[in-house]
């Protein structure tokens, strides 16, 4: 069980569903075009495919972007700061981020809920899957963000 929590922690389960994304994104795209250009036939369905995995990119990863530290930041401001006042600030972005990931959880949830019965157009893919990205990525964040937070406050204390 700690290995498996350890996975997690440690972005490994994210970085194994980013690679599959990607893949997901980039095969459908190259089959469309072999299709399109040897066989003269679109598919819609890889068409949609590719898009909701492209999607997942965009979203799904938010956590783990700011897990890594990837997130936007601007270093020429924060590094002319004092250690304290660079650490309140660290401390406010955190919290952002916390309540930015848990607003955005909600309303991932709210969307993939009303859109279990639409489907992506001309497929049998619903939506809801797509939306499911935005729910996942930004909970990792929430998760992430609250893990520093108290990080950040037992260390004062």
């Amino acid at each position: 069980m700690k290995r498996i929590i350890a996975y997690i922690r440690d972005g490994k389960f994210e970085e194994i569903i980013g690679c599959l994304a990607i893949i997901v994104v980039i095969a459908p795209v190259i089959a469309n075009i072999v299709n399109r250009s040897v066989f003269n036939f679109y598919s819609t369905n890889l068409e949609a495919i590719a898009l909701m995995a492209y999607v997942w990119i965009g979203y799904g990863f938010f956590g783990y972007m700011y897990k890594k530290n990837s997130h936007v930041d601007m270093k020429f401001i924060v590094n002319k700061m004092s250690p304290s006042v660079r650490a309140f600030f660290d401390l406010l972005r955190d919290v952002f981020i916390f309540l930015f990931s848990a607003y955005m959880v909600y309303w991932g949830l709210k969307l993939c809920k009303t859109n279990l019965t639409r489907y992506a157009m001309g497929t049998r893919i619903p939506l809801a899957f797509g939306y499911a990205g935005i729910a996942f990525g930004f909970f990792s964040g929430a998760i992430r963000s609250a893990w520093a937070i108290i990080g950040r406050i037992l260390k004062k204390g």
